[in-house]
């Protein structure tokens, strides 16, 4: 649980969803997502939420390491009740940041919908993005 653990301590503090995807070639994705905060900041922060989601969140994220294919995204309500989405592509073994515009479209298309006040943020990167 690794990279799935690394991307919930460094989301920040805040309520968050995370959402990932793994995309097998000639088959449906699949999909897991966990609810949770976030208290703290930095090394010192702490996660909060159901464990077997998160769980769940690792299992997929695995997988799509291992296909080499698949998404990550992460909606944020920050203290203040702003939201916002950040999002990474997993390919190649890697988790790689995406742009504004990237996770805006890798948002829709794990079924997210767009409202007004949602913020598209590009990603930062994640310490260790090898390994879920």
């Amino acid at each position: 649980m690794t990279t799935t653990t690394d991307v919930m301590r460094a989301a920040g503090r805040g309520r968050h969803q995370i959402t990932t995807a793994a995309q097998p070639e000639n088959a449906d994705p699949v999909v897991a997502q966990a609810g949770f905060e976030v208290i703290g900041e930095g090394e010192d922060a702490l996660w909060s939420g159901s464990k077997a989601e998160a769980a769940q969140v690792a299992e997929v994220m695995t997988l799509a390491f291992i296909l080499a294919r698949g998404s990550v995204v992460l909606g944020t309500t920050s203290p203040t009740g702003e939201e916002s989405v950040r999002a990474w592509m997993i390919t190649g073994h890697t988790l790689t940041p995406l742009t504004t515009d990237e996770a805006r479209h890798v948002f829709r298309e794990t079924g997210g919908r767009d409202s007004t006040p949602v913020a598209y943020r590009t990603a930062f990167a994640v310490p260790a993005s090898a390994a879920a």
